[in-house]
């Protein structure tokens, strides 16, 4: 009962503020649960009923191959019974999921920010061996178009641990950061909604 009044306060004190557009939510492998993509709806409701327009969610994984293309397809037939449009991605590949909605939710499973950025680069290196692309034409843009996530998240938010990941090392880095030292099958929505009124009451810099 108090925990669903103070859940209350908060809500009612962030709409009286600007909700971030795009958020993103980093699990390290310490705070998983055996079946993570469970906590995944309850995130997406808290999104959805402050009009978050964006989430991202990392699940690290230690799997490999065919063990983790299982735990991606276990992971998206919970999904899809979402109500919001969404991608799983592995570096296999990507399942579509959800039944549309408001919400945007990318959910990757243990591809990391280093690997995106390696990737997007290789592919622009290949472009200018090919003849495609001339090497002064490379800006960040040439970059950005090739990365996997488009995502740009206000708030990147970290489940246990204080350390940071390099997930969205590219598009976060203007994100403003926030840690929850609790396991992801432990964590509430009054966890969440702290992180959210946190991220309303800093003053962005943008790097500046």
């Amino acid at each position: 009962m108090i925990r669903r009044v103070w859940e209350m306060l908060l809500e009612r004190e962030i709409r009286m503020g600007s909700a971030p557009s795009s958020v993103a939510l980093v699990i390290s492998k310490e705070a998983m649960a055996p079946r993570w993509w469970r906590k995944v709806g309850d995130v997406a409701g808290w999104c959805t009923s402050l009009d978050i327009r964006e989430a991202t969610i990392f699940a690290a994984t230690s799997g490999a191959g065919r063990g983790r293309i299982g735990s991606a397809e276990a992971a998206a037939a919970e999904l899809s019974k979402l109500p919001a449009k969404g991608r799983l991605l592995f570096e296999e590949g990507e399942i579509s999921f959800g039944k549309g909605g408001p919400l945007d939710l990318v959910v990757s499973l243990g591809c990391s920010g280093k690997a995106e950025v390696t990737s997007a680069i290789r592919s622009v290196l290949e472009d200018v061996s090919s003849g495609l692309m001339d090497p002064q034409d490379i800006d960040e843009t040439t970059i950005e178009a090739r990365l996997r996530l488009k995502q740009r998240p206000d708030l990147l938010i970290r489940i246990g641990g204080r350390e940071l990941s390099d997930f969205m090392i590219w598009q976060s880095a203007y994100s403003e950061l926030y840690f929850i030292d609790r396991s992801w099958e432990s964590l509430e929505k009054v966890d969440f909604l702290r992180a959210v009124r946190d991220y309303q009451r800093r003053e962005r810099r943008f790097g500046k």
